[in-house]
């Protein structure tokens, strides 16, 4: 293929930024699309891929993501079932060969709208299937001196004996059973749609601010707003919208706790993503009664993105 110029590909990205068809109305269509930015990374300089993204409002990650998949060949003989979705055929992307294979034999590619939390769904159910686990607590037991071999199976059967009181399982090995991996990788995914999801929520309305406004801040985009610090994504819209909480809470309530969400999913730590609840259930506390529907849409948002 010959690498597009940049006015061409300007033309076939006609949608606003934040539409649902920005890169095509379906499955084929985004493929193409794909194609066109992958060879448009090969071929021209850095300077002017950068230039481009810029103008056109295109996160790098989204860039990177339509080139990964113009890169799963296995797509294209897939493509008049796929969904005319670039974030569900990402999700397709990060599946291996094995479950793929299974997601077809499943019929989940002919479900009527797939979309790209249903193909997560998916693959988190398939990942779990057969392993019996809610969740594994990674520990080292630090002796002072050596065991025999007798000593060491009666001090194994005694943890054992003292885990099964909670119906917990003790097996001894250097690796463990990767569980911990396998829900790091779904929040990672989760994480991953809930930024489209913000995109489409808040991204004509930062394109649309004022450009004083974009520079006191340091963003052009809102996926610069959504990768950074939350203070900075408050701070920004209350200024927008007028600098009473309230006010932040009507117009820019959901934004927020999407943001809350996503920040939720990519961090390791029990103690910030507790915090991070707790934000919502005070807010939902303090403002509920005074902004209609802000319990329900804030609830929402706890039990679908947040509840592990």
């Amino acid at each position: 293929m010959h690498p597009p110029t940049p006015d061409f590909l300007k033309e076939r990205l006609n949608a606003a930024a934040g539409s649902k068809d920005r890169f095509g109305a379906t499955a084929t269509a985004v493929l193409e699309t794909a194609a066109l930015i992958a060879a448009a990374d090969q071929d021209w300089d850095k300077s002017t891929v950068t230039a481009f993204q810029d103008q056109q409002k295109i996160h790098k990650k989204v860039w990177d993501k339509l080139i990964a998949i113009h890169r799963k060949t296995s797509l294209r003989s897939l493509q008049d079932s796929l969904p005319a979705s670039y974030t569900a055929l990402y999700a397709l992307v990060v599946m291996k060969d094995e479950e793929m294979d299974a997601a077809i034999s499943d019929d989940l590619l002919k479900t009527k709208n797939l979309s790209s939390r249903a193909i997560l769904d998916w693959t988190k159910a398939y990942r779990l299937k057969g392993t019996g686990i809610e969740q594994e607590i990674p520990m080292t037991l630090v002796l002072k001196e050596d065991l025999s071999a007798n000593h060491h199976q009666e001090l194994l059967e005694g943890l054992k004996d003292v885990a099964k009181q909670y119906g917990a399982e003790v097996r001894e090995g250097k690796r463990g059973l990767k569980q911990s991996e396998v829900k790091a990788e779904a929040r990672v995914a989760l994480a991953c749609q809930i930024e489209e999801e913000l995109i489409q929520e808040i991204g004509s309305v930062v394109l649309n601010a004022p450009e004083d406004l974009k520079t006191r801040f340091g963003v052009i985009n809102a996926a610069d707003l959504i990768e950074g610090p939350r203070a900075t994504f408050t701070g920004f819209f209350k200024n927008l919208g007028g600098k009473g909480e309230g006010i932040f809470w009507r117009d820019y309530g959901r934004a927020y706790c999407l943001k809350i969400a996503r920040d939720f999913n990519l961090t390791d730590s029990r103690a910030e993503r507790f915090q991070l609840k707790d934000r919502i259930q005070k807010a939902i506390a303090k403002w509920s009664g005074d902004i209609d529907g802000l319990e329900q849409m804030a609830k929402g948002i706890l039990s679908t993105y947040m509840s592990r």
